[in-house]
This record gives structure tokens, sequence and C-alpha cells, in this order.
């Protein structure tokens, strides 16, 4: 039996999307460039107030959005493990 995947409503990636590109802006910017991948800020002390309003899984696929139109790098091999 196949479980249903969990979906997001393309108004609701798009917000979690702006949301997640800023945060990773800002954290650049507050790190002198240093890049970090969206998710690795959840639940960390400089996770941004607005990312609380996303799920786990929002994020997750508002990142994998981002990567895909080439706005934030693909989380590298290293960062995964």
């Amino acid at each position: 039996m196949n479980t249903p995947r969990e979906q997001i409503s393309p108004e609701r990636l798009v917000e979690a999307a702006v949301v997640v590109l800023k945060a990773c802006e800002e954290y650049a910017a507050e790190h002198h460039g240093r890049k970090i991948y969206p998710t690795d800020l959840l639940g960390s002390a400089e996770q941004p107030r607005e990312m609380c309003e996303f799920t786990r899984f929002e994020v997750e696929e508002a990142a994998a959005f981002l990567v895909r139109m080439g706005y934030i790098e693909p989380r590298s091999k290293a960062a995964k493990g």
C-alpha cells in the first residue's frame, strides 16, 4: 500500500522560499559571506523568527526549490554527514 506523500501548495512553497532565501542572505551578511544550508538554521540560536512559521518539511522543500532555481548551493555531501 502506498502512503500519500506530504505536499506543499505552490503559494506556501513561495512563501517559505522567500523566508529561507532571506535567512540565508542575512546569515551570509553576518558571517563575512559564509553560506549555510537552510535546514542547518532550524533549531539553532540563529534561526530567524520568520522561519518558525514553517515546518521542517516546508523549509526542506523551499531549500530544494531554491537549489533547483540556482539561488542557493546544494548541500555538500560533507555537510550532510
